[in-house]
């Protein structure tokens, strides 16, 4: 069975880093140490704690898609997340389906669609 393993994000030229304070501080990634042939080609790897990778990608020709986004299962973390959001200031919507997990939509500082999943029982704040 195949598994998920990255994504592969653009970012505007002068947003990487504030890109990759998404990535760590608020999602909670760690920064991948890369060898000098990969930092040469531009190489920006985060991981997830279950090894699922973020890759950033600078893009003089970034143009966020509208509906498109990632999704990521925080499961009961869901709320440490969104108080790393409120603590940034970073605009969100949250709900919950019945059935269905509690989920938080945001953008990132790239403008690209996050959406973080947390349990079925997790109960909004």
């Amino acid at each position: 069975m195949a598994a998920f393993h990255h994504v592969n994000l653009g970012v505007p030229e002068d947003g990487l880093d504030d890109e990759a304070l998404f990535v760590t501080d608020v999602l909670g990634c760690k920064r991948l140490e890369l060898d000098a042939a990969l930092q040469g080609l531009g190489a920006n790897w985060f991981e997830a704690d279950d090894g699922s990778q973020i890759h950033l990608s600078v893009d003089p020709d970034h143009r966020p898609a509208a509906r498109a986004h990632v999704a990521m299962a925080f499961g009961t973390g869901l709320d440490d997340v969104e108080r790393r959001l409120e603590s940034r200031g970073i605009v969100y919507e949250s709900g919950q389906r019945a059935g269905f997990p509690r989920v938080i939509l945001c953008r990132d500082p790239a403008g690209n669609r996050w959406e973080l999943r947390g349990d079925e029982g997790t109960a909004s704040r």
